[in-house]
């Protein structure tokens, strides 16, 4: 029997998410071979346990209905080829999506804001056909509002994708702050760093950018990726299989008393010889 357990390293005690309810939900991405989702597994295919000690999964779903919130630079860094790029990958991304889907979209440059809310994939193509980048970049502003947003969806199955092609220079807030907060909700985060055509690294200033949109992604069980310009659809299209892929497995656990929580999922398959699982794996219980 092969027993497959997370890839992801453990993050750091400090490292946690906080939980206001019982019902903890884990969303899972498996793979295997050369790294494709891994389908048809069943609630009993799972081993779920919280510090050691086997935990009951309560409810289970595949493949379900998902609610997704996109961060979108429109900074004026991303005008000419990335932008155009960037919303010919949506389009693709959007008309191949899964019915039932609901989108949430948020726009940044100086300041933040919520251009859409829980629509469909035409209204937000409409809405995202319309805009244009200029600006400065408050990406810490975005990504706590973004997170907001998520706290207040009801879905078990909910993502983030965050776009941008730059450090911050505009936010309110700072990065303790984002690091806080994303250790504070139950979904995952998909980072598309979006890379300057002539050059590999885009990002400058003390703490480079592309490991922020790294740490953000591996953290919650999510990816990180940083393609060209000429990148960008073939990259959507990697996200939407893996987010529609994801397995929830949601459970109580056994000790209510408030404290810091490891969750540990593995899968026991004889038919498969390796799979790798991502999730998020710590959590606070108030």
């Amino acid at each position: 029997m092969l027993f497959c357990s997370a890839s992801m390293q453990a993050q750091e005690p400090q490292d946690v998410i906080k939980v206001d309810t019982n019902l903890v939900t884990v969303n899972v991405s498996v793979s295997g071979d050369k790294g494709r989702p891994l389908q048809g597994l069943r609630r009993e295919d799972f081993l779920l346990t919280e510090e050691g000690k086997p935990m009951h999964v309560e409810f289970f779903d595949y493949s379900g209905p998902a609610s997704i919130v996109l961060v979108v630079d429109l900074s004026s860094s991303m005008k000419g080829k990335k932008w155009q790029k960037l919303k010919s990958g949506m389009k693709q991304f959007l008309a191949n999506a899964n019915s039932g889907n609901d989108y949430t979209l948020i726009g940044f440059s100086d300041r933040t804001s919520i251009i859409a809310r829980s629509v469909n994939e035409v209204e937000l193509w409409q809405i995202l056909s319309s805009l244009g980048p200029d600006g400065n970049t408050a990406l810490y502003d975005a990504v706590l509002l973004g997170l907001n947003v998520l706290a207040e969806i009801p879905q078990r199955h909910k993502a983030l994708i965050l776009f941008s092609d730059g450090e911050d220079n505009s936010s309110r807030a700072v990065l303790t702050d984002v690091k806080r907060e994303v250790l504070a909700r139950r979904a995952t985060i998909y980072t598309v760093g979006i890379l300057l055509d002539d050059c590999v690294y885009p990002f400058s200033g003390e703490r480079p950018g592309r490991e922020l949109l790294s740490e953000l992604a591996t953290a919650t069980g999510g990816l990180a990726h940083f393609p060209r310009s000429e990148e960008i659809v073939l990259v959507l299209k990697k996200i939407r299989a893996d987010l529609t892929g994801q397995y929830s497995l949601s459970y109580y656990p056994g000790e209510k008393s408030p404290g810091r929580r490891r969750v540990q999922v593995s899968i026991a398959q004889q038919d498969h010889h390796s799979c790798k699982l991502r999730y998020q794996q710590y959590y606070t219980l108030k």
